[in-house]
């Protein structure tokens, strides 16, 4: 009999209705529930738990010994000052060298051979704290490389493609995703099965998906200081075995910002015919979004104000056509905001009403959800990833009210991150994961009378990115222009009573700890 998942652990086989363990010692039959089990087990998808204990038992702290491995622009986890002794915060290795730092920087006491200078990322400072430090070497240490094979089932001298991620809360979806980008078209499987390489089987390539690179600048006095903390690759890798380093395209980067930013995605969609239908009726000010409503439908008609950098639910506001109508003429008369033209900072877009919810009486009967799914740009083209995150608010309405204006019952990221409740379905078509073109396969009308079908949401969310793809076309010549750069991006999308799809947002950088989260028992 012969194995018919290698995807298993090692000792574990699954045939015809048959598996068996320990190296066939011994096997069961008919158990279909576990046999199905097996046959789909991919160890490519398996998560393991967040062990907080076993991460504390991995942070070792640095020694003056450890001071000549250090490299400027290293990042390191630090304390910051004597009174928290637990809290780690992130910071940049700049110099032990006095002279470069800037005489009025903070010494913790302590003697010279074992203070190093360090500069903490803005980010994790309240305001009015100091960024620069000289402090002991042992109140830092590492911040962790997460170098890992694409492939887990090769030997680390066959393995011909890496990753580097953020963490290790991407794993699940990267390990597969970097591995596909070097086997999107077949002809290349073909040829090899086993290696992800593009070109030769002796040449190692490195996917990163990280922002966690460095460098160390000086100020306009000569001081060292943080540089650019958005690149790829840590200052301390060495990459001389890798033929070919892959990147994503910065945050900063004008194309994807274009992407990220609502309003600038707006202008990217407002005068495309197709895009523009498959999102939300949108608009660039108050006064655009008030006369375009029709008097006959004012009373009806809800808004949702976004700050149009923002994400994770945050600076979102819903407002009815008289609140709306109330906040342009307060606004124009304190004169501090355009309402009639806009600033470029808010979008305002037309409530999505006839939204499709699940029958029945079950916990998420009735309630409004949303789709999180994943994209991702690649040598000129744009795939969506058959993995899927369905998402149901717990506020205070039990059943969905299309009128209701309080954001905590409709802005389900608002429960996602603020630790609320919320129950998240992971649906993946294929085990292995794929990346998926969009083919029509979904029609407007075959409604779905109730039923739980996230193969047709899928479906209706690929058919939605067909008719949106002109808003791609720049990262699509920039990844074409240059294959080491790709764009990874999670997308929202609601569905409609008639099984349509509707595309709110994109993120690039999205955060994917949920995918480490647990689903809820719905």
């Amino acid at each position: 009999m012969q194995n018919q998942n290698l995807n298993l652990p090692s000792g574990i086989s699954v045939y015809d209705d048959t598996f068996c363990l320990n190296d066939n010692a011994v096997c069961y039959s008919n158990i279909p529930g576990v046999h199905r089990a097996l046959s789909n087990f991919n160890l490519n998808d398996y998560i393991q738990p967040d062990n907080n204990d076993e991460d504390k038992a991995e942070e070792v702290y640095l020694t003056p010994e450890d001071i000549d491995k250090l490299v400027p622009g290293m990042w390191l986890k630090c304390l910051y000052d004597s009174d928290d002794d637990e809290t780690l915060y992130e910071a940049m290795f700049l110099t032990t060298d006095a002279g470069l730092m800037n005489p009025f920087t903070e010494r913790i006491p302590g003697s010279y051979n074992e203070l190093i200078g360090i500069e903490y990322h803005k980010e994790g400072l309240d305001e009015g704290d100091d960024a620069q430090k000289w402090v002991p070497i042992s109140w830092c240490i590492p911040d962790k490389v997460h170098v890992n094979q694409c492939d887990i089932h090769q030997s680390s001298s066959d393995s011909t493609c890496d990753y580097l991620a953020l963490n290790d809360s991407v794993e699940a979806i990267f390990r597969r995703a970097f591995k596909d980008i070097t086997m999107l078209k077949k002809q290349q499987q073909k040829q090899s099965k086993e290696s992800c390489s593009e070109s030769s089987p002796n040449e190692k390539v490195l996917f990163t998906y990280s922002q966690h690179g460095g460098t160390v600048a000086k100020d306009k006095d000569g001081y060292l200081k943080m540089g650019s903390d958005d690149l790829a690759l840590p200052a301390e890798m060495d990459t001389a075995q890798y033929s070919t380093i892959y990147s994503a395209l910065q945050f900063s980067h004008p194309a994807v910002q274009q992407v990220d930013n609502k309003l600038k995605l707006y202008q990217l969609y407002k005068n495309d015919p197709l895009a523009s239908k498959v999102f939300p009726k949108s608009y660039s000010s108050y006064v655009d979004a008030l006369l375009d409503t029709k008097s006959t439908e004012t009373e009806n008609s809800i808004f949702y104000i976004k700050d149009a950098g923002a994400a994770r639910g945050e600076d979102i506001y819903i407002k009815t056509w008289d609140e709306l109508a109330a906040d342009y003429q307060e606004l124009k008369e304190e004169g501090e905001y355009d309402v009639d033209e806009g600033e470029g900072d808010v979008i305002i877009q037309r409530a999505v009403k006839d939204l499709w919810t699940l029958d029945g009486d079950g916990p998420i009967s009735g309630r409004r959800f949303d789709i999180r799914f994943f994209v991702l740009v690649t040598k000129g083209s744009v795939y969506l990833h058959s993995f899927q995150l369905l998402r149901w608010a717990f506020g205070g309405q039990t059943k969905y009210d299309p009128n209701d204006t309080n954001e905590e019952n409709q802005i389900l990221n608002i429960a996602a991150f603020a630790g609320g409740d919320i129950a998240r379905l992971f649906f993946s078509d294929k085990p292995t994961g794929d990346w998926t073109g969009g083919k029509k396969r979904w029609e407007a009308g075959s409604a779905n009378n109730g039923r739980f079908d996230p193969h047709g949401w899928r479906d209706a969310v690929a058919d939605a990115l067909d008719d949106a793809s002109g808003v791609f076309d720049n990262l699509k010549e920039l990844t074409k222009d240059d294959p080491t750069k790709y764009v990874f991006a999670g997308g929202d999308a609601i569905i409609k009573e008639d099984g349509t799809a509707v595309l709110i947002e994109f993120n690039v950088w999205p955060d994917v700890n949920m995918v480490r989260q647990s689903d809820a028992n719905v």
